[in-house]
């Protein structure tokens, strides 16, 4: 029975279900607008495999690291049903179905990133299962770039903005989803390219990566745009360092570094002359233009600077006025909070915190540990704030948030010290890269949510945090038989 998933049968639904991923989302846009049903193709797929994974995980391997992910993964669930039960009987309103739903997709996460951990640390060729998940990375991609032109050459894509900006989301249901995906799932597409082209005959590996970059441009969204420029950055920086080293200190050479520096200078420029055509480039300069007209509103203003909108401070709680510096500090907050400028570069999101920070003041002990659910105590208005660190720590609390942010720490926590020993090995561009696409999901997830608890991104994340973690341990493993044998 404990055979029924193994580590070779879950790696090969794994490379599948990669590539099924983009053709899940494609799917679930046209059953959307084709019926009101909630419950799509998209949902019921990913809860199956989410199930599969957890056999795996419980039953399907012999990895050393086993009792560890199943002992995180349970207090998580024993933090998260807590709170479940709690709420119900202390929130005003409670829709099992919403709570189960946001429950579901936040375990989501932590689930898949244990299954892809285990099934690395159990794997004999890692370096071969790495180059095969890329593939099947660089593959899904493609077929989202694919997807999205000819969405846009048929006349049939949706409009990222229902207003204002503009951008093309092709056959996706959600244009920020589709964004954080690009943002995400680029470098890793950009470490097989590199990986690929070792000959200027094997330029046709350059093709899926630079339809990605196009993508990132027509979407019109500023995540996905400034993901992709700040990899090709960054990329171009890091083998220009490595080759400079090379020329100081003589050093052995790495395979085919010329031709990567030539070819990341060569996309960095490509993508830069393509972006002032674009519609990224026409949404953020909207958004520049914006911020400059607020700040010259303010200053214009007088000495209240970025006030309230009626002009009026705020009083006491009891109709007292506050005064001196506290009345200074709660003016500056209020000035923080009501920004004009903070609401266009959050898109509100900042009015949502304060709705929802003011239910957390006033919850209770156990709410604030376990946490409120779904939206809060809500009452009318159920929003979330679409910013998922604090959308996790107010759905479940203070234990919550600890534990999901565990594994951000502990891989956090493994670079640190791993660069004092080996900088030069932490610091190679392909690890750069991987941190990259990290650094971009937990920093989309900070500013615009729609990561941590949207499994359709989340995934990616899942697979960009296994694939550092796990040269972070082999490069541990190294380090620990040198200075034995020393």
């Amino acid at each position: 029975m404990s055979k029924l998933i193994n580590k070779d049968l879950f790696k090969k639904l794994l490379l599948l279900f990669i590539v099924l991923q983009p053709i899940l989302d494609v799917l679930t846009y046209f059953s959307l607008k084709a019926t009101d049903l909630s419950l799509t193709i998209g949902i019921i797929v990913r809860v199956l495999f989410m199930g599969v994974s957890l056999w795996f995980i419980f039953f399907g391997n012999s990895s050393k690291l086993k009792k560890y992910v199943i002992g995180y993964l349970v207090a998580l669930a024993a933090v998260l049903t807590i709170g479940l039960v709690y709420n119900y009987f202390a929130k005003p309103i409670f829709d099992p179905f919403l709570e189960l739903q946001f429950l579901a997709k936040t375990v989501y996460f932590p689930v898949m990133l244990g299954a892809y951990l285990l099934m690395f640390t159990t794997m004999n060729q890692v370096s071969f299962m790495r180059s095969q998940i890329l593939k099947a990375i660089s593959l899904a991609m493609l077929i989202v770039s694919l997807s999205l032109f000819l969405a846009i050459i048929t006349g049939t894509s949706s409009d990222t903005y229902e207003w204002n900006k503009f951008g093309f989301k092709g056959w996706f249901n959600s244009g920020n989803e589709l964004g954080s995906i690009v943002a995400i799932a680029f470098p890793l597409v950009y470490i097989y390219t590199l990986n690929k082209v070792d000959h200027l005959r094997k330029w046709y590996y350059f093709i899926p990566m630079l339809m990605l970059a196009s993508v990132s441009i027509l979407l019109g969204t500023k995540v996905g745009f400034f993901a992709v420029l700040g990899a090709a950055i960054i990329v171009f920086a890091s083998y220009l360092i490595y080759w400079i080293i090379y020329l100081i200190k003589k050093k052995t050479k790495e395979p085919h570094l010329q031709l990567r520096l030539i070819a990341s200078l060569l996309f960095l420029a490509i993508f830069l002359i393509a972006t002032p055509f674009s519609p990224t480039f026409s949404n953020v300069s909207g958004d520049v233009g914006q911020i400059n007209e607020q700040r010259e509103e303010a200053e214009q203003g007088g000495e209240g600077g970025f006030g309230s909108e009626d002009g009026e401070t705020d009083s006491g709680e009891n109709g007292g006025t506050v005064g001196g510096d506290d009345a200074a500090a709660a003016l500056g907050e209020q000035n923080l909070i009501q920004s004009p400028i903070l609401k266009i570069i959050l898109s509100s999101r900042n009015i949502y915190f304060t709705h929802i920070f003011g239910m957390y003041e006033e919850a209770d002990v156990i709410q604030k540990t376990f946490g409120m659910g779904y939206a809060g105590n809500y009452e009318e208005i159920r929003k979330l704030i679409e910013m998922d660190f604090f959308d996790l720590f107010f759905s479940f609390g203070i234990l919550g948030i600890a534990l999901i942010l565990l594994p951000f720490l502990l891989i956090a926590g493994l670079v640190i010290k791993l660069l004092f020993q080996a900088p030069g090995r932490v610091l190679h561009p392909q690890n750069i890269l991987i941190m990259l696409s990290i650094g971009f999901g937990t920093g989309i997830a900070f500013l615009a949510g729609h990561v941590l608890y949207a499994p359709a991104v989340s995934f990616y994340l899942a697979i960009s945090m296994v694939l550092l973690l796990t040269n972070m341990l082999n490069l541990n493993k190294e380090i620990r038989k040198s200075k034995t044998s020393a």
